[in-house]
């Protein structure tokens, strides 16, 4: 223990090390400051760590070489004897043999030299590969691997934030823009399934009217025809509707296989008699009418001038309000048409229980059935009826009746076209 304390003694290479390792730390900090180092590039921060790990590799060497040299010399001291050969030259000359554990560390100091090199290099470059991981790497992998996982179970929404500006920073931004487009793609994707599921139902819901009518006009002849009952004249009047109803379902049919969505339909107006019209508009109600047990009634006054519209599509309309008010009406139904500032109007009034206020607030959205007692329907009438009014210029009210019952008013744009 003597020889360690002559050692700290005269040991020259521990003068003013605290100071060296502030000012050393200072330097550090400062680097840090200003380089940015969690912004800089992967390149660039293994540099910088390569660097500062050098520095402190071959700092932390000087120490420990100093030590234990000045060490080596501690313990050789008692065995050496300076002798002068003239007074001007000396030599330092061995006394006595370095027994026991001074011989040991005499002996040992050596090889702790060199393995201190090996230690203090290998120690560096783990605590390196330690700091830039942690640093650069740890965050963004956690992140992109988080997200990998929930992309794999098929859950889009959430985000990937990572402030960092360097290639890692980059990739999760990419990775970020990927989620995103994956995420809006699906709800697309969704939306397009969804509005194919409604388009089919509306295809559905829209045939069953049509081909009800159309079984009415069937029985009509199957009933009559054979007793030579049926004048010719409506004969030929039955037939020619049946027919335009017929073609009607084949251009329905077309159209609604070649269409992704209700919104894509587009009207053609043409030139229409009303005559003509309202009397098909009629013969319709009556047949649907009758297959329920309902009365029906029906007024007009609509001048005779020729209405330029899609009568397919205001027929469409027609007939799905008056399958919706056929459901509720408990003994009759009420058809008036008419005609104001360039607008063609269809009002429904029924018998039944009328709309309920929140029936009067969300009847034409999609999929809304008002009670329970949907009896297969969609709730897709009302909505279908709303966006063909719309599309053909015009629009639909829901009310209550003054007595009771439901009042449904659509209308559309047909200007008189009597000069074309």
């Amino acid at each position: 223990m003597g020889k360690i304390k002559k050692l700290k003694q005269v040991s020259p290479s521990q003068s003013g090390l605290p100071g060296k390792l502030s000012r050393f730390q200072k330097a550090l900090r400062l680097l840090w400051d200003k380089r940015h180092f969690r912004n800089m590039t992967l390149r660039q921060a293994m540099a910088v760590l390569t660097v500062l790990t050098l520095l402190i590799s071959i700092l932390v060497l000087a120490i420990l070489m100093n030590g234990l040299e000045a060490l080596y010399s501690a313990v050789m001291a008692p065995y050496l004897e300076e002798k002068m050969l003239t007074p001007q030259i000396g030599t330092t000359i061995l006394v006595a043999e370095p027994q026991g554990v001074d011989a040991f560390l005499l002996d040992l100091i050596p090889n702790l030299q060199m393995l201190s090199v090996l230690f203090v290099i290998g120690g560096a470059i783990v605590v390196e590969s330690f700091i830039f991981y942690r640093i650069k790497l740890k965050k963004p992998i956690a992140l992109l691997q988080n997200a990998s996982k929930k992309i794999a179970g098929n859950d889009l929404d959430f985000s990937i934030s990572y402030s960092q500006l360097d290639e890692m920073g980059d990739l999760c931004r990419s990775f970020e823009i990927m989620r995103s487009s994956l995420y809006e793609n699906n709800r697309k994707m969704w939306r397009a399934m969804e509005e194919r599921k409604r388009l089919n139902a509306a295809f559905s819901h829209d045939l069953r009217t049509p081909l009800t009518v159309l079984r009415g006009y069937a029985d009509l002849l199957e009933q009559y025809l054979p007793s030579n009952e049926l004048p010719r004249e409506k004969l030929i009047l039955t037939v020619s509707t049946m027919s335009s109803h017929i073609t009607r379902l084949e251009n329905y049919v077309s159209s609604m296989t070649q269409i992704q969505k209700l919104e894509d339909i587009e009207p053609q107006p043409v030139p229409v008699l009303t005559k003509d019209f309202l009397s098909s508009l009629r013969d319709s109600g009556a047949i649907l009418a009758s297959e329920t047990g309902k009365r029906f009634s029906f007024q007009s006054d609509v001048p005779s001038d020729a209405l330029f519209l899609d009568p397919s599509l205001v027929s469409q309309v027609y007939e799905n309000l008056l399958s919706n008010g056929t459901r509720y009406a408990k003994s009759a139904l009420k058809v008036c048409c008419g005609w104001k500032d360039g607008l063609f109007s269809i009002e429904i009034l029924d018998d039944g229980p009328g709309f309920s206020p929140e029936g009067l607030q969300n009847a034409c959205k999609p999929f809304y059935t008002g009670d329970s007692r949907t009896d297969g329907h969609f709730g897709l009438g009302l909505n279908i009826c709303k966006i063909l009014c719309e599309k053909l210029g015009g629009s639909i009210q829901i009310q209550n009746g003054e007595g009771q019952g439901g009042k449904i008013t659509a209308s559309f744009k047909a200007a008189k076209n009597s000069t074309q």
